[in-house]
């Protein structure tokens, strides 16, 4: 390096192992975050992720519009139906009628409102089983159908005619397939004027056909009363599986009853067609209340029959009775009971048409209860009660003179037969009239409405609680990147784990990032170096603290060479040293900046030159210093890195370097190297090893406590001791960067 003359204090040469050579730090291996978190780091954490939080309340928000703009509305509608105690019946009826008429338990009642018989009837009454749709685009044409709809069809979007896009209808009152084709979908195709096509399921010409006449082909039947459509638009039409809408229609009814014991039942709905959706709730609560009535009519039918089959005997008893005590009269006369004997037969009288009611009730009961039944044991208790009475009656009769006994027998059979004939038929009458008459104990209260408004999706509500969502799940997602990144960012922890002092801490640089963009293209010298471009950037000043520093450490070191390292590649490292250099020339110091990386060079990018001849020609020969040394600045020189050789490690171990290094050491005030990444390969160590002072520049945010460590003691095992740390890239609110593996790879490619 003949012809530069150095200026300053007397250099130090290089030794083996100067005297002065400190100990390498020992870092504590302590977890990175000893402090609890208050709400103001909570805080911090959100805003560091403003923008992650806003992207993703962005996208559910869009996401949300087009659920809203797309999704099918969906109607709700109800109909109330009143359980009543009593039903109407004719004055003067007594229990026996009324019985009829108990209520259910409201559970009952809806266990029978979602029976299949009743929800079956439902179906076969609307043909809910009929599906006749038009073929809408794939997940958006019926959003834009629906917004579309006019009195007439809408022209096609992008000509894609077989598809309805909006206007359409079609009303199909009868669908007849075969058994194969159940649950299938079939084609329809308009033609115009009401005529259409019929397509099987492989699209196959089934026939042709015109809306308000039935289509009649083989096993399959159709009739279409009403078909609007542009001609070649397709509708879907199928005959779907009764089981399988009865099933679907008793899973979507909603039916509860309104507080409790109030006998109010409420069957809800939900529903895309709000005409069809009332439909079918009036539907069920007329087949609901038809059936009550029927059921109520048909226990009075099973009682009356029962009825009118003992009135001819009875009947028959009365004429015998009268028989035979005419009989008697005629023979032997008028016989004269007494009182007692009198009030003896009106009272056996009472007794047996009790007992005889009595009977008819059990037998009418056996019908419904068993003999364990409250009802049943109660009967038969009143039963035996009488029969002991009536026996007794029967005794005190038998003490009676023969020719009064004979006629008191007579007189009680011939009552006890009629009083029990007029019983059974005036029951009889009161069950006409009540199998006539039956309403049953249901009522309507309220019939469904066709609901003008949907009830889902809600528009504002959606939109809301999709701008909740997505600031939730981005603020999860921010404080899980939080939780997830071991990076640190505190100069202060940084220190007290490493041992190390932090010399500077260089602010993110935004006019740096624009300028990073052009690296590797062509354009002037130092384009692409903050120094030049902005040197009153804050990144800059920090620097020039750096610079003041570096001074104090300069004095104790035994060179003037300052070697530059990191961790890991993408952290700022060439940013500095190309800087830095900057910054010392700019203070009147004669700079030599190397680039030492001969894997993978950066420097001439940013100072807009070639990378050869270098460092790697000059170690081998192939170049002299005139030639590989190039004056950027009145007191900045550059040493590129040369070609890129095969063996790097051997040329940065070799003598030839640290001569060259010593050469530089005494021409030069400043020496500045910039090396690859320690734990990366090996070359920083042996480059390091040369300089008096060594620098380890981290990333903020980026390094976890362990991999700064191993960073430290990969250079102290290496004979190189770090001096100072550089904190790179700090965030105006100390950001991090979320990295959940670590990873240092270098990728060459030699030409």
């Amino acid at each position: 390096m003949a012809g530069v003359q150095r200026t300053g204090p007397v250099p130090i040469e290089i030794a083996n192992q100067d005297t002065r050579e400190r100990r390498a730090p020992q870092p504590r291996l302590v977890a990175a975050d000893e402090e609890e978190p208050t709400l103001a780091s909570y805080l911090e954490t959100v805003n560091q992720a403003r923008w992650l939080i806003l992207v993703a309340t962005l996208l559910a928000v869009t996401g949300a519009g087009l659920y809203v703009f797309f999704a099918t509305p969906i109607y709700q509608s109800d109909t109330l139906v009143q359980l009543e105690e009593k039903k109407g019946t004719l004055s003067g009826l007594d229990d026996l009628s009324n019985m009829f008429s108990s209520p259910s338990p409201a559970e009952t009642e809806i266990e029978i409102l979602r029976s299949r018989t009743l929800v079956g009837s439902v179906v076969d009454e609307l043909h809910l089983y009929v599906l006749a749709e038009p073929r809408y685009f794939p997940m958006v044409g019926k959003g834009i159908a629906r917004r579309r709809a006019s009195d007439g069809p809408a022209s096609p979007v992008l000509d894609l005619a077989s598809f309805a896009w909006g206007g359409e209808r079609i009303a199909v009152d009868r669908i007849e397939v075969p058994r194969r084709w159940e649950g299938k979908r079939l084609t329809l195709v308009a033609r115009g004027a009401g005529r259409y096509e019929l397509l099987d399921p492989n699209g196959s010409l089934i026939a042709s056909g015109e809306a308000g006449k039935a289509l009649a082909a083989g096993e399959l039947g159709l009739f279409v009363s009403d078909l609007v459509a542009r001609e070649g638009t397709q509708f879907w039409v199928a005959r779907l599986p009764r089981t399988q809408v009865i099933e679907e229609l008793q899973g979507d009814l909603v039916i509860a009853e309104k507080g409790k014991k109030t006998g109010i039942l409420r069957v809800g709905l939900e529903a895309p067609a709000p005409e069809r959706l009332a439909a079918v709730l009036d539907a069920i609560a007329r087949t609901y209340l038809r059936q009550n009535v029927e059921r109520k009519s048909a226990e009075a039918e099973k009682t009356l029959r029962f009825i009118n089959g003992q009135l001819p005997q009875l009947r028959q008893s009365v004429d015998v009775a009268e028989q035979a005590l005419s009989t008697y009269r005629a023979m032997n006369g008028s016989v004269d009971v007494s009182l007692e004997t009198k009030g003896a037969l009106d009272r056996a009288v009472d007794v047996e048409k009790e007992l005889t009611g009595l009977e008819l009730q059990v037998s009418e009961a056996k019908l419904r209860f068993t003999d364990s039944h409250p009802a049943m044991i109660t009967a038969r208790a009143k039963i035996a009660r009488l029969s002991v009475e009536r026996d007794e009656i029967n005794a005190r009769i038998k003490r009676l003179p023969a020719a009064e006994l004979q006629s008191a027998r007579l007189i009680r059979d011939m009552k006890v037969a009629n009083e029990l004939y007029v019983l059974l038929l005036n029951k009889a009458q009161e069950l006409q009239v009540v199998k006539s008459g039956t309403i049953g104990n249901v009522r309507i209260l309220d019939a469904a409405l066709v609901p003008e408004a949907p009830v889902s999706p809600r528009s504002a509500a959606t939109l809301a609680l999709a701008a909740l969502a997505g600031a939730v799940l981005g603020a999860i997602a921010a404080f899980g990147r939080k939780a997830l990144d071991q990076g640190v960012d505190d100069p202060e922890l940084i220190e007290r784990e490493s041992g190390l002092p932090v010399y500077a801490t260089v602010p993110h640089s935004a006019e740096q990032a624009d300028l990073s963009r052009g690296l590797g293209k062509k354009g002037s010298a130092d384009s692409a170096v903050l120094a030049v471009v902005q040197p009153n950037a804050l990144a800059i000043e920090a620097l020039r603290s750096l610079r003041t520093s570096l001074q104090f450490a300069l004095a104790e070191a035994r060179n003037n060479i300052v070697a530059i390292s990191g961790p890991s590649p993408g952290i700022g490292k060439s940013f500095v040293c190309v800087n830095l250099a900057h910054v010392q020339a700019d203070n009147g110091m004669r700079v030599l900046l190397v680039d030492a990386d001969l894997r993978k060079g950066r420097l001439h990018h940013y100072l807009g030159c070639e990378k050869m001849p270098g460092l790697s020609d000059l170690i081998r020969g192939t170049a002299t210093e005139k030639d590989a040394i190039r004056k950027t600045s009145e007191n900045l020189h550059f040493l590129a890195m040369g070609d890129r050789p095969p063996n790097p490690s051997e040329l940065l171990s070799s003598k030839h370097f640290e001569e060259l290094m010593a050469r530089a050491s005494r021409e030069y005030d400043l020496v500045l190297i910039d090396t690859p990444p320690i734990l990366a390969v090996t070359d920083a160590a042996l480059a390091g090893r040369t300089a008096g002072t060594n620098l380890l520049v981290l990333r903020a945010g980026q390094h976890p406590v362990r991999e700064i460590a191993l960073a430290v003691k990969r250079m102290a095992q290496n004979g190189v001791v770090p001096h100072a740390l550089i904190l790179n890239d700090v965030m105006p609110k100390a950001g991090g960067y979320a990295y959940s593996k670590y990873g240092y790879h270098y990728h060459y490619k030699y030409t």
